[in-house]
């Protein structure tokens, strides 16, 4: 192994803050040669829980990744989910077919306790025997979450907090599904994954992830919130749970089986194959929906990447509902499914942020993903027509160094105050000062052109191309 690609090995470091996945990160980044550090300042990689952890002000684009996007509160909160959507279907939807109508087709209905005009329009539009949920604006793990039953249920909430004067103006108020469809009478939702490989350019991945099952059979009138909500956090506290753990998480394969031997598809004239297929091309689409609804608000640079769980329902009838969105979803492998799904979805999400990151860095083309194998890719700005790149920094001429290669990456040409060809491709000798000459009065657009223009050594080229091999 050349000293050159030892020591670029050498400085390929992480560090992990909180105790979600950390096993799982570290093993994956080791045996990529990774190796840990606690160094804050001085990293390659960046894992954590919160994104209070991550001092964005000091992050060097281009030579850190970070797993958390920073304007990601668009869509991982309930407010943030619920306005984003909202901002994306005024936009795109016609005002004759009614963008909150089609965001209602698969959003259920939604509003925001502490705005005014909301808050009286909720209170004109609840019946007396009606069920809403109503939730925190930050929160996940069902942590603050409670339904209540009618208009007079909500007044009286509302004014028994404001006495208190603990009244949270965050919270919305969100139709309760009543008819969920039931799996040996028990209520379940879809845990799939979402997943920002990076930022720049943008490619977006999804998975289909697994069904997280209520232990109680679901009644619809219980006040317990076990048989309601059923993430993993609320039934492990539920005291069976340690006898039948292994039946509240199922696979997408098992989930199919279910629906075509209890004559559930059949009913409604539906391929055996509807959940692997038509379901899944569902999850799919409103999964690209949400990012889309998010995409202006989010903050591109090379290094960003995050993985977000995205939860579904299913109701009686097989409409399919989007619930929420969650920041550092559970990385948990408390049964034997999860430890089927979870270890190879977090070794592969890695993969694919750091061969992306890689690719860009060296100017690479970003197809085809080797590191790819669950995940399908949803959404990509890679091939699109210009996009503002990662201003590397400009190369330094070493000693006893004859050539550099300017390596193009194939923009659309610029048409104005562009230098002939002949410049841009044109060897600088050792102790050139034309450097200077060739950026000397030029306007933005051909700095931008210029940026593209990397160069890199003979020497570095060859350590790059070894080192992809091995991603």
């Amino acid at each position: 192994m050349s000293k050159l690609r030892e020591r670029r090995i050498r400085k390929k470091t992480f560090i992990i803050l909180g105790n979600n996945g950390n096993s799982l990160v570290s093993d994956s980044l080791q045996e990529r040669g990774w190796s840990q550090t606690q160094d804050e300042n001085n990293f390659t990689l960046k894992w954590t829980e919160l994104k209070s952890n991550i001092d964005y002000n000091s992050f060097t684009e281009g030579q850190q990744l970070v797993n958390h996007i920073p304007s990601s509160g668009c869509i991982t909160t309930k407010s943030g989910l619920l306005y984003s959507l909202r901002c994306y279907f005024n936009c795109n939807v016609s005002q004759s077919s009614g963008a909150l109508n089609e965001l209602y087709h698969f959003f259920p209905e939604a509003y925001k306790l502490g705005e005014h005009r909301e808050r009286e329009k909720l209170l004109t539009v609840i019946g007396e025997s009606e069920r809403w949920i109503c939730k925190p604006h930050n929160a996940n793990q069902g942590k603050g979450i409670f339904i209540f039953k009618g208009k007079s249920e909500l007044i009286a909430y509302i004014r028994r907090k404001s006495r208190q004067h603990r009244f949270n103006s965050t919270r919305i108020v969100q139709r309760y599904i009543e008819n969920p469809l039931l799996l040996n009478g028990r209520k379940f939702d879809i845990r799939a994954y979402l997943f920002v490989g990076s930022t720049r350019p943008y490619n977006v991945f999804f998975h289909f992830g697994y069904l997280r099952l209520a232990i109680d059979r679901y009644d619809a009138e219980s006040d317990n919130m076990a048989t309601h909500l059923t993430n993993q956090y609320i039934q492990k506290k539920h005291p069976k749970y340690s006898e039948i753990r292994e039946d509240t998480v199922w696979t997408m394969e098992m989930f199919s089986t279910y629906l075509k031997d209890q004559g559930v598809l059949q009913k409604f004239g539906l391929a055996d194959d509807w959940a692997i297929k038509e379901l899944h091309d569902k999850m799919k689409s409103l999964a690209l929906t949400v990012f889309r609804s998010a995409q202006s608000s989010l903050t591109p640079r090379l290094g960003y990447f995050d993985l977000y769980g995205i939860d579904f329902m299913i109701d009686a009838n097989l409409n399919v509902w989007l619930i929420e969105v969650n920041t550092n979803p559970a990385l948990h492998t408390n049964c034997k499914v999860l430890q089927k799904i979870i270890p190879p979805l977090v070794d592969e999400a890695l993969g694919i942020s750091i061969e992306l990151f890689d690719k860009k860095r060296c100017n690479f083309s970003i197809f085809p993903i080797k590191n790819i194998h669950n995940f399908e890719l949803l959404y990509t700005t890679a091939r699109e027509s210009i996009e503002r790149p990662f201003a590397a920094p400009t190369p330094t001429i070493k000693k006893n160094q004859t050539q550099l290669i300017y390596r193009r990456v194939g923009l659309a040409p610029i048409k104005r105050n562009v230098l002939h060809k002949s410049c841009l491709n044109k060897p600088i000798p050792k102790g050139s000062t034309k450097s200077k000459k060739h950026t000397e009065g030029l306007t933005s657009p051909l700095m931008e052109r210029r940026h593209h223009e990397q160069t890199i050594e003979v020497g570095e080229r060859q350590f790059l191309e070894m080192s992809l091999k091995d991603i």
